[in-house]
């Protein structure tokens, strides 16, 4: 952490803006992928999920978590409620800590990004295979290694519609 220049202070976020990150996450779950890109594409509406569960803990919390599983449940036409649980786990767990993470540097957050995103894919597993599905191997979590790599880059993105004009 560089202590020679203050924190940047940055703009309110708009909650048309979360809103619209959802939005395009979801949409990225109806896109037409070749068969088996799927193995590596990220959750990127869990990722989304933790980014504003640390950034804004007040507006995207367990109970939001939950509804928008519940909706990438139904986009996915996947096992309903199996989204629902493991985003509304990951953003308790997100939570309990909150206040700690935001004072984490990028690779330390990355490093809890890499283990929720494991659990997430975990708890959606499990949730399978509690309806007789087998469980996967250990490129099922590919994905969720490549959603922490990309957690440095989401929050670099995020935050350039919130940086202040001056400079």
């Amino acid at each position: 952490m560089n202590y020679d220049r203050p924190q940047e202070l940055l703009k309110p976020v708009k909650r048309r803006f979360i809103t619209l990150t959802f939005v395009v996450a979801l949409a990225l779950e109806l896109l037409p992928l070749p068969q088996g890109s799927n193995r590596w594409l990220p959750d990127f509406v869990a990722l989304l999920i933790l980014y504003w569960s640390v950034n804004q803990p007040r507006r995207i919390g367990i109970g939001m978590a939950f509804g928008i599983g519940l909706l990438a449940d139904v986009v996915s036409t996947s096992m309903f409620g199996q989204h629902a649980l493991a985003y509304s786990v990951g953003a308790y767990l997100i939570l309990l800590r909150q206040q700690q993470l935001v004072m984490f540097n990028l690779g330390q957050q990355t490093l809890v990004i890499l283990v929720l995103m494991m659990l997430i894919q975990l708890l959606m597993a499990v949730a399978r295979w509690s309806i007789g599905a087998s469980l996967p191997g250990l490129g099922y979590f590919l994905p969720a290694l490549i959603g922490a790599l990309l957690w440095p880059l989401l929050t670099k993105l995020m935050l350039l519609p919130y940086r202040s004009e001056r400079h």
